[in-house]
């Protein structure tokens, strides 16, 4: 078609092409401990294209090279088709059936999917004229909702669960909780170490995490990232929270949105400071403890709506950003909803006084809670 497509070469007119590599080993698969020791390389086969983000200042930004739209930026864009396959220098190492790409209509790869699918590296019932061995062809997709599609994230991965016989997927919907170090999903947006983002010149990268999780099974219990440069600490400006087909479960975010009382569901979670010798969960004293600084509900009507589907929270309630170094009113403006995280008397979390609005934690508890409207 117009997009000048063909298998195993790619696409003359696209908007956008990029390359990703995963690690095909059978002990990349998420279950195995030489994965969850990070022996499979970037992200463990998790990593999640963010295309760079909006702003175009910002480290990571990205932008068109289809004809018409040169400079206008990736993120955000509609599109009519995607050609996803494996590198056909590639393909005794893998069945291309197994290999998948998510595309999110929002941030770090959360929010729905085109159609509620992900997107196989290899179409088992192609066109006739594209059927090149007789049992299938790389995979070239056309939504039928064509423009209407928007594209802010990617996931190319491995389906283990699908590969291996037997495997099963964990039980749950997948959760998402990403974290900025400054207010509005900045400053960068793109996971990037090496910028000096805080008061102090330090930096800190946004960090992020996903489970599968269940309504009223506790939830998920952790000390913070290690490899948040601060650790044990992690400063938080801006939390995303969302729902995502990205972490494998065994409930798509469609068919839990549909199951659920989304009224009276909430996502809730607390942020605890335990200081520098934070305990990991079993150290925990619980949803109750009180060294807990900052909580929110939120209604799984934000998470659920495919208009309105995952839900970021700055911490403070704006008043700090006329004297922010890193705030542009231009890019900045509304990006994060004000005054969600409150504090021990139910007031909007302000800070320490020492850092702003800016909150440094270092556990968390987040669960999906029964008979909690939330707001």
């Amino acid at each position: 078609g117009s997009c000048g497509c063909a298998d195993f070469y790619g696409c003359d007119n696209a908007a956008y092409y990029g390359t990703y590599f995963v690690n095909v080993n059978e002990h990349c698969a998420p279950w195995d401990d030489w994965a969850k020791g990070g022996g499979c390389g970037k992200d463990n086969n998790m990593a999640c294209d963010t295309l760079g983000g909006w702003r175009d200042f910002d480290d990571g930004y990205r932008t068109r090279i289809d004809w018409g739209h040169s400079g206008e930026t990736v993120y955000g864009m509609q599109y009519k088709g995607i050609k996803f396959e494996v590198h056909p220098d590639d393909l005794w190492k893998v069945d291309p059936n197994f290999v998948k790409l998510g595309v999110f209509n929002e941030d770090y790869c959360m929010g729905p999917t085109p159609e509620g699918v992900l997107y196989n590296a290899w179409d088992r019932n192609p066109d006739a004229s594209r059927n090149l061995k007789g049992d299938g062809a790389p995979g070239w997709w056309v939504p039928n909702t064509g423009h209407d599609n928007v594209v802010r994230s990617l996931r190319p991965f491995v389906d283990f669960y699908d590969w291996m016989a037997g495997a099963q997927y964990p039980s749950g919907v997948g959760v998402k909780m990403n974290v900025w170090p400054d207010r509005h999903m900045s400053t960068p947006f793109d996971q990037i170490q090496t910028f000096p983002n805080l008061p102090d010149g330090s930096s800190q990268q946004a960090e992020d995490q996903v489970w599968c999780m269940n309504n009223g099974d506790g939830g998920a219990w952790s000390r913070v990232w290690e490899s948040s440069a601060h650790f044990p600490y992690v400063p938080a400006g801006s939390i995303q929270f969302g729902l995502s087909d990205a972490a494998m479960c065994s409930w798509d975010r469609q068919t839990y949105c549909d199951a659920i009382d989304k009224d009276n569901t909430c996502l809730a979670v607390r942020l605890y400071y335990y200081g520098d010798n934070a305990p990991d969960y079993t150290g925990m004293g619980g949803w109750d403890d009180d060294r807990w600084v900052a909580e929110t509900y939120i209604n799984m009507h934000h998470l659920c709506d495919d208009n309105d589907n995952s839900f970021c929270i700055n911490m403070g309630d704006g008043s700090t950003d006329a004297s922010d170094q890193f705030y542009n009113d231009a890019t900045d403006k509304g990006v994060c909803a004000d005054a969600w995280f409150t504090d021990h008397n139910g007031n909007p979390y302000l800070g320490d006084g020492a850092n702003g609005p800016q909150l440094w934690f270092t556990n968390y508890i987040v669960q999906i809670m029964d008979n909690c409207q939330g707001g």
